[in-house]
C-alpha cells in the first residue's frame, strides 16, 4: 500500500509532539524548581530576627554629648541600652567646705553622686531619671570617700532586658586606722536593695576588727539572684581599703 508523503509527515509530527510532552506539559519530579512561589500560595516565612531592645553595654559617648549634660571630671561613666532605651550612669565626687553652726567649725564635705540619664531614641536628648547623693562630713580629720569602680556598673542579672545598676562605695572620717563605711546598692527601675557595713581591718600582730554587715529590709526582699550578686560584691570589697580608685573615661 502506498502512503501519501503529506500524510506521513503529519503522523511523524504528531508522534514527535507526544514524545516531547508538547505544550502545557505538567512538571515531573525531575524538573528543576524555580524560586517563584506558585500563584496564590502563601509566601515563605522571613528568617527570624534577633530580639531588639535587649541589654548591652555601649561604647563611650562623645565629649560633645557629655559636656552638654554638664558632666565634669566624672569618676566613671557607664553607657548602656536596655528595654527602656539608652542609659548613662554617671558617678562623681565633689569636695566642698561648710560651716557648722553648732560647733562653730568649718567642715570638709565629700559628696558622692550617682546620676542616671536616659533617652528612648538616639536622636533624642538625655534627661535625668534620678540622682542619689551621699555626703560625708568631717571636721579636722582624715576624710575619704569614693566608689569601688570595678564593682560599680550596669548588668542584666536575670536576662530580662532590664538593667540593674550596682553602686558600691566607701567613706571614712577619722584619725587612725579605723574601718571604712561601705554601702552596696542594687537599683532596678524604682527598686533599691541595700547593704550597709564596714571594712575589715587587718593589722599584723593584732586580731582583725570591723567587717560587720547590716542587711536592709529591702535586701531581704530582693530576688535570690540579686542577693547572690550583692553578696559577691560585698565579699570583693569589704577587705579592701578604698581611696585608690582612679577616674575612668
Amino acid at each position: 500500500m502506498s502512503v501519501d508523503r503529506s500524510s506521513w509527515l503529519a503522523v511523524a509530527c504528531a508522534l514527535a509532539l507526544a514524545a516531547c510532552g508538547g505544550p502545557g506539559k505538567a512538571a515531573t519530579d525531575t524538573d528543576v524548581a524555580t524560586d517563584a512561589a506558585p500563584e496564590g500560595s502563601a509566601p515563605a516565612a522571613a528568617p527570624a530576627q534577633p530580639a531588639s531592645g535587649g541589654f548591652a553595654v555601649l561604647p563611650a559617648l562623645p565629649g560633645s554629648e557629655t559636656d552638654g549634660l554638664g558632666i565634669r571630671d566624672p569618676l566613671k561613666l557607664v553607657h548602656y541600652r536596655d528595654t527602656a532605651g539608652e542609659g548613662l550612669l554617671v558617678l562623681a565626687r565633689t569636695d566642698t567646705r561648710t560651716h557648722d553652726a553648732d560647733s562653730d567649725q568649718d567642715m570638709d564635705v565629700a559628696t558622692l553622686t550617682a546620676t542616671l540619664y536616659g533617652r528612648t531614641a538616639a536622636d533624642a536628648p538625655f534627661v535625668q531619671r534620678w540622682q542619689s547623693e551621699s555626703p560625708t562630713e568631717c571636721e579636722g580629720l582624715d576624710l575619704d570617700a569614693g566608689y569601688f569602680l570595678d564593682q560599680s556598673g550596669a548588668s542584666d542579672l536575670d536576662g530580662d532586658g532590664v538593667a540593674e545598676l550596682t553602686l558600691a562605695s566607701h567613706s571614712f572620717c577619722g584619725g587612725g586606722v579605723d574601718p571604712q563605711q561601705i554601702v552596696i546598692e542594687l537599683r532596678r527601675d524604682n527598686d533599691v536593695y541595700r547593704i550597709d557595713g564596714e571594712s575589715l581591718v587587718t593589722i599584723e600582730g593584732d586580731a582583725p576588727f570591723g567587717g560587720e554587715r547590716q542587711d536592709s529590709a529591702s535586701y531581704k526582699d530582693a530576688p535570690p539572684l540579686f542577693q547572690e550578686h550583692m553578696d559577691a560584691v560585698w565579699k570583693a570589697v569589704y577587705t579592701r581599703r578604698g581611696g585608690q580608685d582612679k577616674a575612668t573615661p
